[in-house]
Parts: structure tokens; C-alpha cells; sequence
């Protein structure tokens, strides 16, 4: 194999690299773009990035700064993946991942998370990035006062159901209510499926601070993500199901970690724009979930 088609691995998601060390998987290319391929395997979807700072749930940022489609990556594929390297034979391209850093995206293992004083504040402030970021087709007027759009007309009176089965800790109503919201919006990640994820992440994460049980938690954001998933695309089901597991990005890590502690506005700004800048086109709607999960569900 020629090394000009091996490509280094600098940080994959830990709990995705936990999966590859139990055992080795087969699979196939599932979406290719210039600065990534999604890959369809047993254990979820899995992505390569590059050009990227930022690590989602199981995902792998390479060292490259060639465009991923110059290796003749095509849909369907055959992918392998292992311990050390995820390799697609049909072009030649190996993925080294015996030097890349581990990094844990689960909201769980945050530590010393708690209610600052001046937590409405903090979320004003997330509300002001959503407000600079929000687009026309997005589920951010749910939160702000931009022009409503079809899909917010669609989901605003199904929220409701959500917060309420949420507050009584009610899984299958919790279910059903991310069910009725799930699919709203365009493309293969609708607006209304990020902002559940999101949801999840904010609720995982005041959860933390106000000291609830983790398990408890999670039953709930995992009925959450499933009942969503049902309801919506492929891709964007994955997201659910990974949200549900509270693994969230790198950079949703942080801001989470910002909100709840004494952070600098600064810093907690800066990564609330990151995350809406960078999430995959849609993150005002992940700010948008966070946003309703804090002020919906801290009483």
C-alpha cells in the first residue's frame, strides 16, 4: 500500500475507540463530502474529518489537509475498521489511529458542575448568539423574537408535551412527545432532530449541576432519543441516539462546562458561536435546545 495513502488519526471519540478496541467491524461508505465520509456500521455512524478543530461522537479527525474526495471515496464501499486503523480497501486509504488522543465527549463526566448565581445571564447571552446566528429555515424562533417559519409553527405547540413529561419523568411520554417533534426541517439533519439533541445535552448537563442521578438521566434522554430517531432520517437518527448517550461535540462539551461553572462570559460566548457556526450549518438549533432544556427544565 502506497503511504501516500495512509492518513493519521489526531483525536477520535473515546468511546468510539473503546468500541473498535472490543472488536473489529465491517461496513460501508456511507456519505462523502470534501471534508469528511460518513461511514455505515454496525456500531452507528462513524465519521473521518478533516480540516477540522472540533471532534464529534464517533468520529475521527485525520492530520490531512487534502480533501477526502481526492482518494475516490464512492458510496458503498467496503469499510473495515479495527483497533488501530479504519481502512477502505477500494481506494487504498488507511486511516492510522494507533497515534491519536482519546478524548471523552459523554456531558457525564464533567466534573464540579453547578447553578452559578447569575445563570440567567449566562443564557441570555446564549440567547444573543442564537439571535446573530439563527437562519431562515431553522427552529431558532422558538426562542427568539426572528420571523416564525413553518417548522417552528409546527413544533412550538408540541413543546409543551416534551417539558412536561420531562419535569414528571415519564419515559414513554417522554418518547412519544420526541416523536411528534422529530423530522421537521430540510436536509438529512432536520432543525427540529438538533434541537432534541441539544435538548438532551442541556438537560444532561443541569442535571449535572443540580446533582440528579446519572441513570436516571439518561433513561430519560435515551426514551428521548429513540423516540425520535423512529420518526426521522438515517443520519440524523444516529445523532439522536448518540445524543441520547450524552455524547455531544467538543465543542458543546465546553460550552456546557462554561454555563455551569464561573466562566468568563467571554469564553462561554465564544464557544456558543463556535458551536453555531460549526455544527453542521445547523448549530443555532443545537443552541436552541440547550437554551429550552435550561430555562424549561431548572424548576
Amino acid at each position: 500500500m502506497r503511504s501516500d495513502m495512509t492518513e493519521t488519526a489526531r483525536k477520535i471519540c473515546k468511546r468510539l475507540h473503546a468500541y473498535l478496541r472490543m472488536d473489529r467491524y465491517a461496513g460501508k461508505v456511507h456519505a462523502v463530502s470534501p471534508t469528511g465520509v460518513t461511514l455505515e456500521t454496525p456500531i452507528g455512524m462513524v465519521s473521518i474529518l478533516t480540516n477540522a478543530h472540533c471532534l464529534y461522537p464517533f468520529s475521527v479527525v485525520v492530520n490531512s489537509t487534502k480533501r477526502l474526495s481526492n482518494f475516490e471515496i464512492e458510496e458503498g464501499q467496503e469499510v473495515l475498521l479495527g483497533d488501530e486503523r479504519i481502512e477502505i480497501p477500494a481506494c487504498e486509504l488507511t486511516v492510522d489511529l494507533s497515534q491519536a488522543t482519546d478524548l471523552d465527549l459523554s456531558v457525564e463526566i464533567m466534573q464540579s458542575l453547578f447553578l452559578p448565581m447569575d445563570l440567567d445571564i449566562r443564557m441570555r447571552h446564549v440567547l444573543r448568539v442564537i439571535e446573530s446566528n439563527g437562519g431562515p429555515d431553522d427552529i431558532s424562533p422558538l426562542v427568539t423574537e426572528a420571523k416564525t417559519n413553518e417548522y417552528c409553527e409546527a413544533v412550538r405547540p408540541l413543546l409543551p408535551a416534551l417539558h412536561e413529561a420531562i419535569r414528571e419523568q415519564e419515559p414513554e411520554a417522554c418518547a412519544n412527545a420526541a416523536a411528534s417533534i422529530a423530522g421537521f426541517g430540510n436536509g438529512p439533519t432536520p432543525s427540529s432532530d438538533l434541537m432534541l439533541c441539544g435538548y438532551c445535552a442541556g438537560y444532561a448537563a443541569l442535571s449535572g449541576a443540580l446533582g440528579r442521578s446519572r441513570q436516571r438521566v439518561l433513561s430519560i434522554t435515551r426514551e428521548i432519543a429513540s423516540g425520535a430517531a423512529a420518526r426521522t432520517t438515517e443520519t440524523a437518527a444516529a445523532l439522536l441516539l448518540q445524543s441520547g448517550e450524552g455524547l455531544v461535540s467538543e465543542d458543546t462539551f465546553q460550552l456546557l462546562r462554561c454555563i455551569f461553572s464561573d466562566a468568563s462570559y467571554q469564553t462561554m460566548v465564544a464557544y456558543a458561536n463556535k458551536v453555531a457556526t460549526a455544527e453542521s450549518g445547523n448549530g443555532s438549533d443545537i443552541l436552541t435546545g440547550i437554551y429550552l432544556a435550561v430555562t424549561k427544565q431548572l424548576g
